[in-house]
């Protein structure tokens, strides 16, 4: 048995090379030093440990160089025939180094944030509550990231037989579940299921099963601003999965420094168990990728209709593929004179393992794209260009989930809205609200009228936008389902959106109070302009404004436009909301005209200069040209357009009453209370 004498001793012995010494304390000098300069110049947006990027990176990058400095011998022959000629046990040698690396890898960033926290509270009084805290999370996080990493690095090079295929395996450890996740599950998901949107079962599993994402994770991805950060902490998932990581780890390294075979020194693998986990690994891995490569090839070039044949193609691709990787690493990996294939069970296993896991995609999407709750706790909703400006139903359209995301917190409806929403959902799931095609034979309609009715019930019928639904269950988890919605189904939305819980979501200045000292602005797409009102007349405009949201009904806004907007903006914290007024808001017109503000004026009835129109049409890579600039400015051309454009601040429903976004067309309009020029954008109206 190893004495404590000896074994100290050979952690000195481990640093005479001073190389992982440098390494560690070089480092977190370095760190220290940039870090408490950037302190003294700017507190705001410096962050020593969680909240900065550059220390999470470094503390993954140094886990790994500590690993490869102290462990690097085990893939020398001649240095390890030297030391286990040595009176002393393997053990000793290995333990001795891996207490090294961490002396020298974590100790050092531990002390120098330590300082950091030490410093920023002497010259950061908004610092003080969190001195603590934040140095305390800090150490705690870089800590495991080092140790995740460092692990990462001693259990490749503890099983591989060689520096190459070392790298591939750490490789394989980092990069192998984001590329199942983020290359098969999720593209598979997008190809097969119809009412996907994303699903937070494999959100969490990349992120705890990835260590990039996972250290990012735990140094607050995403957090911006020093409030936030300050008060982050990691959530309790990635807190479990980086202890798992690296107690797992830590059982790999410890089982294998003992069973390693020395005489396999040079070959990728000194362990047969790693050589075959990895070679199935690595298979299952390929397989599957093509699956997923194969399913979004076929379904871009034959659309989604055939999922039956994409699936039996991409399966027989991903087959053909498992046979080729296995017998290219078994060609590497086996003995001179072994048989190519000898391992042929495995490769079947792996082999049905790739193609029956990309098939159950094809085999589960109608059970995923029928399922509806019997209730939930909440429903959010988020149907794309409803209660939005045009510039946000893009960005929707083209799948931003920032804005849809945002759209399903501020429509989460649990009252009289949710039960009104889960029966409309529950029509859009089933089908029961598809326009049926008229005959003559059911009508007695000439033939010219069954075909108007029959291409009637085709537009009808058809897709023309997409809502997004969030669950929330009972127990607290969400389920996402994005589904198809027809005219006839938006249509039928009224019954959810004339409720007084989904109008309060839309228009949440219906809960705003004590509005007497705050400042009021008329603006109706051209200009603003103050409303001198007092407390009283504040007060009054704000309840005539919610009596008219009380009675609005969905079906009025398909067909006019809002004159103008109401801008509240709050005495306390600056914060300002808009109040959009339409044309048949009778109370609150009827008090506008009465504090002299004229409701009724439209971009035409201004001095318009002229008017611009930029057009832009597609042109080859590499050539000028594809604008178009078009100047109005005499009188007739310029009466003409004015009846066609309107502000584009006033375009707020670009599915319910849509206009023309061909081109960018500016209105420059003469201001005659200052003379001077205003620079409007427009937009059309449709013919």
């Amino acid at each position: 048995m190893t004495s404590a004498k000896c074994f100290i001793s050979w952690v000195r012995e481990s640093g005479r090379g001073h190389l992982a010494a440098c390494a560690g304390w070089g480092t977190a000098v370095l760190y220290g030093i940039l870090s408490l300069t950037r302190l003294s110049f700017d507190t705001e947006n410096t962050f020593f440990g969680i909240g900065s990027v550059e220390l999470w990176r470094g503390c993954a990058a140094l886990g790994i160089v500590m690993a490869l400095l102290e462990f690097f011998y085990l893939l020398q022959p001649a240095k390890l025939d030297f030391y286990y000629s040595l009176p002393v046990s393997r053990k000793t040698i290995f333990w001795s180094r891996y207490v090294h690396g961490i002396i020298h890898g974590a100790v050092p960033a531990v002390l120098v944030m330590a300082a950091c926290g030490i410093y920023q509270a002497s010259i950061d009084t908004s610092f003080d509550p969190y001195t603590g805290s934040y140095t305390g999370k800090s150490i705690f996080v870089c800590a495991a990231v080092f140790f995740l990493f460092y692990h990462i690095g001693i259990a490749s090079l503890t099983v591989c037989g060689n520096i190459v295929s070392a790298v591939l395996a750490g490789a394989v450890l980092t990069a192998g579940f984001p590329l199942l996740i983020q290359g098969a599950c999720i593209p598979l998901s997008e190809n097969y299921f119809d009412a996907y949107y994303r699903i937070p079962l494999t959100e969490l599993l990349n992120s705890v099963l990835s260590p990039l994402d996972l250290a990012s994770g735990l140094f607050g991805r995403e957090l911006y601003l020093k409030p936030n950060i300050l008060a982050f902490s990691p959530d309790i998932s990635l807190i479990l999965a980086v202890f798992v990581w690296i107690l797992a780890l830590f059982a790999v390294f410890a089982f294998a420094q003992k069973a390693r075979q020395t005489e396999r020194v040079g070959r990728a693998f000194v362990l047969l168990p790693a050589e075959r986990v990895v070679e199935t690994w690595v298979t299952f891995l390929c397989g599957i990728l093509v699956f997923s490569f194969f399913t979004e090839l076929l379904t871009g070039t034959a659309g989604a209709g055939n999922r039956p044949g994409t699936a039996a193609m991409s399966a027989a691709g991903a087959a053909a593929v498992c046979v080729g990787v296995h017998c290219l690493m078994e060609g590497i990996l086996k003995k001179p004179g072994a048989k190519l294939m000898r391992r042929r069970w495995q490769l079947a296993g792996t082999g049905a393992a790739a193609v029956c896991a990309g098939a159950a995609f094809a085999v589960g999407a109608p059970a995923y794209d029928g399922w509806f709750p019997e209730d939930a706790q909440a429903v959010g909703i988020s149907i794309n260009g409803l209660d939005m400006n045009y510039d946000t139903y893009r960005e929707a359209v083209y799948g931003d989930t920032y804005v849809i995301d945002g759209q399903l917190a501020q429509y989460e409806l649990s009252g009289e809205g949710k039960a009104a929403l889960l029966g409309w959902l529950e029509d859009v799931v089933r089908g029961s609200g598809d326009v049926q095609t008229a005959g003559m034979e059911t009508t007695g309609m000439q033939p010219e009228e069954v075909q108007t009715s029959e291409t009637q019930s085709e537009e009808t019928s058809a897709e023309i936008t997409r809502a997004t639904v969030c669950y929330r269950m009972e127990n607290g988890t969400c389920r996402y389902r994005s589904y198809p919605v027809t005219e006839t189904q938006l249509a039928a939305f009224s019954a959810v959106y004339n409720t007084e819980e989904y109008k309060t979501a839309a228009y949440p200045a219906v809960k705003l109070s004590d509005v007497s000292e705050d400042r009021f602005t008329w603006r109706d797409g051209v200009k603003d302009r103050d409303l001198p009102l007092n407390a009283d007349e504040k007060e009054a405009l704000l309840e005539a404004w919610r009596e008219d949201i009380s009675s609005l009904e969905m079906e009025e806004l398909s067909a006019v436009l809002p004159c103008g907007f109401v801008r509240i903006r709050s005495s306390t914290d600056g914060s300002a909301s808009d109040l959009p007024v339409y044309p048949f808001f009778e109370k609150t017109c009827g008090l506008l005209e009465r504090y002299g503000t004229d409701t009724g004026n439209a971009l035409a009835d201004y001095t318009i200069d002229s008017v611009e129109v930029l057009e832009s049409t597609p042109v080859p890579a590499n050539v000028s040209g594809g604008v178009h600039l078009s100047v109005y400015d005499k009188t007739d051309e310029i009466a003409e357009l004015a009846q066609k454009l309107v502000p584009d601040e006033l375009d707020i429903q670009p599915l319910l009453c849509p206009l023309e976004h061909t081109g960018d067309v500016e209105a420059v309009v003469t201001d005659e209370e200052t003379n001077s020029l205003i620079r409007v954008d427009c937009v059309m109206k449709r013919e």
